[in-house]
């Protein structure tokens, strides 16, 4: 073969070549898609059932009786809103910003895609490929993969349930479902908390600027966050802002005025112990559940709810503004009051214990709170011995505590974990309800000092020594069974009641002055009780039987001369509710705090039944009740007329009708008021979480210094708040047509009060 032939061939050899070559680089992206979109069609997509109901993790919502928000229970701090609930410049700035031919695509935008292409071969900045719908299956089906070729295969996998995402919903639905899914950080899981946490406000009534910073958020909402980079944000306001103009969704005009504009962030930032009653949530979220499970509640596919997961709507009996004030009155007093008790215990022996309490106890009290902390807890797990604990709680590092005067109630000091132990023993806790006699409704409800800090629940959890408190239900056997009237006299010495262990005879002060039983109950005389006591069967068993009927039951209440005195344990929710009795003649409602629970849907899943029990005649309940005004306004005896009243001060401070009990412990440990107007029965309890920390004397340590100033505060802005729709009157008297005041022969009824 000649030299020419030769080339010829190698020139034809060299074309066929790069023929092939250039026919493989035109074919090559063709297959390589065909054979993505091959492994993506057989990988695990989403069935129909997901597509028509996508998996999104919602926000329980907790509402007061006006319809207004508690609260929130989550694993992701998600409320869904629809379409209509968004404000169309939040509509607007996302599809300028984020996917400018959203109405135009089906799912995938061949353009962007080709766009996104050019850019990164040309290393250029063109935009990305992404349309809304893309990112909205990326969010709903996708966990991030772990190698680049599997972010390959998802991407295509991606493509294929955007568009079926777009056969199955509507334009408007996927927008919501976008914004409703996106997490823009700080515990803002779609935009309804976005909304609230970033502006408070909600997605309606964002503004033109807010929805741009809101949107700008998508690209990165760690980089381009309005709290933690406020001016990278507000750079990126302006690129969104400027897409909305070249998309005509504003004018020239007002994307200078805005672009001018601060951001004007207004952060409230969320979590679980934050919001208005938490020690009510926290007791609800729990009864829910139980509810739920009593009631063999579960979904339509058998599995059960879950709280944190499925959004139920849990409407409850809480007026939101009562609460609020019930929560101020609780802060108010108690900084107030704690001040007052580290001066009086500062100086005790075994502090913070009593001055009675031996050292080997106070010890042993520390010792059994030490070993409840999680430092504790984790030098176990380590092995270590009760020398080198103690060792390690003694040795000063930098705490963190409680104090009432400290920004936010938090100070940091260096301390050893021992002393904090101690230290957090003396703050004085509370428990605090308010329920409608009428009705059962549970109004407000706080369970301690600060949520924050203190979790345990002394509204409902802690049954502590009701003391005084128990007096009405004394009084209330001996008027029913025709044994007393409120003006039956006694001479006020000393009465005793006859036991297996010898004569009881309670201690008081004596002057030998016949002496009214509404003066005796006004003025909570241990004596005169006890002649009632005696009088009734001399072991309480009418007491503990209203007890039994009203279904308020517990292994402290027993038919002791004792009880009648206060002898037994209950929680303020179970006194408080067994007071209403006197107010709402002789029928006990049973306490309601949940009305209705709902599923994500509106479908109503259970629904609150009012149990009703009479429990007095109403004769005797009102007759009881003018007594217990006498607390308050102050009762006279007509012997000397001296004036019993435990609770004078505040009572007369009021200005209008109102009755109350007051109930102090043994070595006033703890202090109770019970505080009674038409429509609505407050009960109150102060003290230590050890009873042995209190104190040192009755001049602080009873129920009218400790708990009564907290119902004077909060029945002061109810009934102040003319919002909160309430009889502001006298009670109501039962159809005998009784007066509300007491009347006995032997004096006019003006000079009883």
């Amino acid at each position: 073969m000649s030299k020419k032939s030769k080339g010829n061939s190698a020139q034809t050899t060299l074309r066929q070549k790069l023929l092939k070559l250039l026919w493989l680089g035109f074919a090559f992206p063709f297959v390589f898609i065909l054979l993505m979109l091959t492994i993506a069609t057989f990988s695990q997509l989403p069935s129909f059932d997901q597509l028509e109901n996508p998996r999104s993790l919602e926000a329980s919502m907790v509402y007061a009786l006006d319809g207004d928000v508690l609260g929130k229970y989550y694993s992701e701090n998600r409320v869904k809103v629809e379409y209509h609930e968004l404000s169309p410049h939040l509509i607007n700035a996302l599809i300028a910003t984020e996917d400018e031919r959203f109405e135009r695509h089906s799912g995938v935008d061949a353009n962007a895609i080709a766009r996104a292409v050019f850019g990164a071969v040309t290393l250029s900045n063109k935009g990305g490929g992404s349309t809304i719908t893309q990112q909205l299956a990326k969010m709903m089906f996708h966990e991030p993969p772990e190698t680049k070729f599997g972010r390959i295969r998802q991407k295509f996998s991606e493509w294929i349930i955007a568009v079926k995402l777009e056969k199955q919903y509507t334009k408007s639905e996927l927008l919501a479902m976008y914004l409703n899914k996106f997490d823009f950080v700080y515990n803002a899981v779609g935009v309804h908390s976005a909304a609230k946490i970033y502006f408070n406000t909600t997605p309606d009534k964002l503004s033109i600027e807010q929805s741009a910073t809101l949107v700008g958020m998508a690209k990165n909402p760690n980089i381009y966050n309005p709290v933690s980079n406020p001016d990278v944000a507000l750079q990126r306001r302006m690129v969104v802002l400027k897409q909305m103009q070249k998309n005509d969704f504003i004018t020239q005009q007002q994307y200078d005025s805005l672009r001018e504009l601060p951001l004007a962030i207004d952060f409230k930032p969320e979590s679980q112990n934050t919001g208005t009653a938490p020690y009510f949530r926290a007791w609800l979220k729990d009864e829910v559940e139980q509810i739920l499970k009593e009631n063999n509640i579960v979904k339509s596919d058998g599995s059960n709810y879950s709280i944190r997961f499925d959004g139920l709507k849990i409407y409850t009996t809480i007026d939101k503004d009562m609460q609020m004030y019930a929560e101020q009155s609780v802060e108010k007093h108690l900084k107030e009051l704690q001040s007052i008790f580290d001066k009086d215990i500062q100086k005790n022996k075994n502090y913070p214990y009593a001055k009675t309490t031996s050292k080997e106890d106070a010890e042993r009290f520390i010792w059994n709170e030490i070993t409840k902390t999680p430092r504790y807890k984790s030098a176990v797990e380590q092995a270590l011995s009760k020398e080198q604990i103690l060792k390690q709680f003694n040795t000063p590092r930098e705490m963190t505590i409680f104090d009432w005067n400290a920004p936010n109630y938090i100070r940091k000091q260096t301390m050893t974990p021992y002393d904090s132990v101690v230290y957090v023993q003396k703050i004085l806790r509370v428990g605090m309800v308010a329920i409608e006699p009428q009705t059962g409704f549970v109004k407000t409800w706080v369970g301690g000092p600060n949520f924050k800090n203190f979790k345990y629940d002394y509204a409902v959890s802690a049954k502590r020594q009701v003391g005084s408190t128990i007096k009405p239900f004394v009084y209330a056997a001996a008027i029913r069974d025709g044994l007393v009237s409120p003006c039956t006299e006694f001479a006020n010495i000393e009465y005793c009641v006859e036991t297996n262990k010898g004569p009881w005879c309670p201690n008081d002060s004596f002057d030998d002055e016949m002496t009214p039983v509404y003066c005796a109950l006004a003025g909570s005389k241990n004596n005169i009780t006890t002649k009632l006591i005696k009088m009734t069967g001399g072991n309480n068993q009418q007491v503990v039987n209203m007890f039994n009927t009203m279904g308020v039951k517990n292994s402290t209440i027993k038919p002791l001369p004792a009880l009648g005195l206060g002898v037994c344990d209950m929680s303020v929710l179970e006194m408080t509710s067994a007071q209403t009795i006197f107010a709402n003649q002789g029928v006990y409602v049973k306490p309601i705090a949940i009305l209705r629970i709902e599923d994500r849907y509106g479908k109503i899943l259970y629904e609150a039944k009012t149990t009703v029990k009479e429990v007095l005649d109403e004769y005797t309940a009102f007759e009881v009740l003018k007594m217990l005004k006498g607390t308050m306004k102050g009762a006279k005896r007509p012997a000397d007329g001296k004036t019993y009243g435990t609770a004078m001060s505040i009572g007369k401070s009021l200005g209008f009708e109102c009755a109350g009990k007051t109930g102090t412990t043994q070595n006033s440990s703890d202090g109770w008021f019970m505080g009674y107007v038409p429509d609505l029965i407050t009960g109150i309890w102060v003290g230590c979480d050890n009873p042995n920390v209190r104190f040192n004397s009755s001049s602080y340590g009873q129920g009218s210094k400790m708990a009564a100033p907290i119902w004077q505060h909060y029945i002061k802005k109810v009934y102040g708040d003319k919002k909160i729709k309430m009889n502001r009157g006298d009670f109501s008297p039962p159809n005998t047509g009784d007066i509300t005041v007491i009347k006995c022969d032997t004096i006019p009824s003006q000079e009883v009060f």
